[in-house]
């Protein structure tokens, strides 16, 4: 038997290596993005949705797909009102949050803004209420049972 060696690089690493670094740099590009898409979607994706919109979200997100559908169907004929009562709720809350953390704290102006975001809340708590009482009447009883108890998504 004899023995042979090779000193240089084989036929099969040099093309491995051809291989490797693109296939590398393209991995590394397609994860530099995914999780770039990720930032910004916590950023400013997520941002520009209102909380009442990642609540009905993650509501319908329990429900199967009919009863998904229905409740998506009155939720949506009032969500501009929604909306805006909700913001105002937001307006007030941050309202509230700037008097009492207000340096000389006014007792005065933090009742005031207390008394806004009581009124702002109620408005919306009256609109939604009534708004998901008829949306919950659309869907079905074991949906309504997984949507009060908080249950997993379909």
């Amino acid at each position: 038997m004899t023995a042979t060696s090779t000193i240089g690089p084989s036929r099969y690493s040099v093309n491995w290596r051809r291989v490797a670094l693109p296939a590398s740099t393209i991995l590394n590009l397609f994860l530099l993005a995914l999780i770039g898409g990720y930032v910004w979607h916590l950023h400013h994706g997520a941002a520009e949705r209102l909380p009442l919109a990642r609540i009905l979200s993650n509501m319908e997100a329990r429900l199967d797909s009919p009863d998904a559908s229905a409740f998506r169907a009155v939720m949506e004929h009032s969500e501009p009102g929604l909306g805006l009562a909700a913001q105002n709720v937001s307006k007030a809350r941050r309202d509230l949050e700037a008097q009492l953390t207000a340096e000389p704290f006014d007792k005065q102006k933090a009742r005031q803004a207390l008394a806004e975001w009581r009124t702002a809340a109620g408005q919306f708590l009256d609109r939604y209420g009534d708004t998901l009482i008829d949306a919950l009447a659309r869907v079905s009883p074991d949906g309504r049972r997984r949507l009060v108890k908080g249950g997993s998504s379909r």
